[in-house]
């Protein structure tokens, strides 16, 4: 009864090429006989999930089967009879049918596949493009990093010099502040000179005058003595 709980059969007497539904309350890994597989991953052995899934039986089952189900606490068996197709040709044209339908089908995967490969190359060959683009850019991108250091550096070598000079500059400005009072001094001292030599040479004019004057008197006065 448990059993019937954990896994249940949608029926246990089926026909070779119907379909069953097993219905699990737990999941479970559930092994089927080769002659069958379950229609979701083509496979007759599936770990499945709790719910309802579907098993074909082909037309190479005919007999009684047992149908593992292993959960992580317990395993069990189901029993199913499978018996002869009644219609067989009619099974016959219809698995037919389905040939011809799975032909088609597998035409056109084969097609999307030769689609997607192509894409796929052409996708493969934009990205050998692009990853050569992007090593192209990240080589320009590193120089052009190097470039930028080294314009950094000229750039604060630059401010160097230019502290250098203005210091300088400063320096030349107080000496020639320096050396212009300095030259007010010496215009001041030649104006005094200037002037003392003007005096000076006022001074000496009149000194010559009287020397002159004293000297006529002088030999006037001998030339006077001299006629006595």
């Amino acid at each position: 009864m448990i059993l019937l709980l954990l896994a249940i059969l949608s029926a246990t007497t089926a026909f070779q090429g119907d379909v069953v539904n097993i219905t699990l309350n737990e999941p479970a890994l559930v092994t089927l006989d080769d002659c069958m597989y379950f229609t979701e991953t083509l496979e007759n052995s599936s770990y499945l999930t709790t719910g309802t899934h579907s098993i074909k039986i082909t037309h190479s089952c005919l007999g009684m089967y047992k149908i593992k189900v292993k959960t992580n606490s317990s395993e069990y068996t189901l029993s199913l009879r499978v018996e002869r197709d009644p219609d067989l040709e009619e099974s016959i044209v219809n698995l037919e049918e389905e040939v011809l339908q799975l032909t088609r089908q597998i035409k056109n995967l084969e097609s999307e596949a030769n689609y997607y490969k192509k894409l796929f190359e052409v996708l493969n060959d934009m990205n050998v493009e692009l990853y050569d683009r992007i090593q192209s850019y990240a080589q320009e991108n590193e120089m052009l990093r190097k470039e930028l250091e080294k314009y950094k550096t000229m750039a604060t070598n630059c401010t160097k010099v230019v502290n250098q000079l203005e210091g300088k500059i400063e320096e030349l400005n107080t000496t020639l502040i320096r050396l212009e009072a300095n030259n007010s001094e010496l215009l001041q001292q030649v104006e005094d000179l200037t002037s003392k030599l003007s005096t000076t040479k006022a001074n000496l004019d009149i000194f010559q005058t009287l020397f002159f004057v004293t000297l006529s008197f002088l030999v006037g006065s001998a030339f006077a003595l001299l006629r006595r």
